[in-house]
């Protein structure tokens, strides 16, 4: 492990043996709870380990849920693994691509993550497993003899608006709309 303290509570860095890099590096991220900037702290890992570290939060995910509580963090988790393995999926892990195919061999990953990018932007009230859950259902509907319909009406129901329901649809369509 190498570590490479620049000063104190401005900038951390260390590299982990098998490549991982966790730092401190005086970027900022939005906090949800207060809705200022704070100090971000960086995670980078090869796609091979996102995907691995993806189903360790999964599995955390599932016996935290058994235990839940109140301040359970198990939801927000859950999306968190998700993410990171389609993010692992994007960047080429074959590991992580086998678990996309698992949702949808029609829908691509990238196709995925542009329709919960637009609910992300257009139903802010929609939480982000709650976002992940509709598109990767809907991915999986267009798996099925005319489930484009099915897919369209399960976007339908979790949007507000026509205009957002199409709009994720044709995101999962994929940007050529073809498919």
């Amino acid at each position: 492990m190498t570590d490479s303290i620049d000063v104190p509570g401005l900038r951390f860095r260390v590299e982990l043996d098998d490549g991982q890099i966790v730092e401190a590096d005086a970027s900022t991220i939005l906090d949800p709870e207060s809705g200022g900037q704070v100090p971000a702290v960086v995670l980078r890992m090869t796609r091979a380990r996102a995907h691995v570290l993806a189903h360790v939060l999964e599995d955390w995910s599932q016996v935290a849920f058994v235990f839940a509580t109140l301040r359970s963090s198990c939801v927000t988790e859950r999306a968190l693994a998700l993410t990171l393995d389609s993010g692992a999926a994007m960047a080429g892990d074959t590991g992580a691509t086998r678990c996309a195919v698992r949702v949808s061999d029609r829908v691509t990953t990238a196709q995925r993550l542009a329709a919960v990018a637009v609910l992300k932007d257009r139903e802010r009230g929609l939480p982000p497993l709650q976002r992940i859950a509709v598109v990767d259902a809907a991915a999986r509907w267009m798996n099925e003899e005319a489930g484009d319909e099915l897919a369209w009406a399960l976007l339908d129901a979790a949007c507000s608006d026509r205009t957002t329901t199409n709009h994720a649809y044709v995101a999962l369509l994929g940007s050529d709309g073809d498919q």
